[in-house]
């Protein structure tokens, strides 16, 4: 069943963790080393409340719920947690490019290095990155 997801349902997502993380920071335990990020609130809100307020069956709703189980989750926050490491398109048949998709080591949470790991995302996703097989994006085109 398609739904119709949209920007204001990322922005609304996105606000949502925005103003928790700032709570977090400037709350009674404002140390960074003390800082504990509830990954269950995160996904209850996103899963549940933003994008799962537009979902009407319970199939769906369940689906939805394992992606948020499998990429909300505290292990995400570990230098070692690889979300998926896929082959590039258009690397070429003898040397092909892999690129990790996790969250970067930043130990001074430097901004600009986030920045950084961004610019190197390929801009077109592969399919495997959405748990696809990944001959579905020759279905799609």
């Amino acid at each position: 069943m398609p739904y119709e997801f949209n920007n204001s349902d990322l922005e609304a997502s996105l606000a949502y963790v925005e103003k928790y993380l700032t709570y977090l920071m400037q709350g009674p335990t404002s140390n960074m080393a003390a800082l504990s990020i509830n990954t269950n609130v995160i996904k209850y809100m996103t899963c549940e409340v933003q994008y799962g307020g537009r979902i009407t069956d319970n199939l769906d709703r369940e689906l939805f719920n394992a992606y948020g189980d499998d990429y909300i989750k505290e292990v995400i926050f570990g230098n070692e947690h690889t979300f998926l490491d896929v082959v590039l398109e258009g690397s070429g048949t003898a040397s092909k490019e892999r690129f990790k998709y996790k969250i970067p080591a930043n130990p001074n949470n430097e901004i600009i290095k986030y920045r950084e790991y961004v610019d190197i995302i390929p801009a077109l996703d592969n399919p495997e990155v959405f748990g696809l097989h990944p001959n579905a994006d020759l279905t799609f085109r």
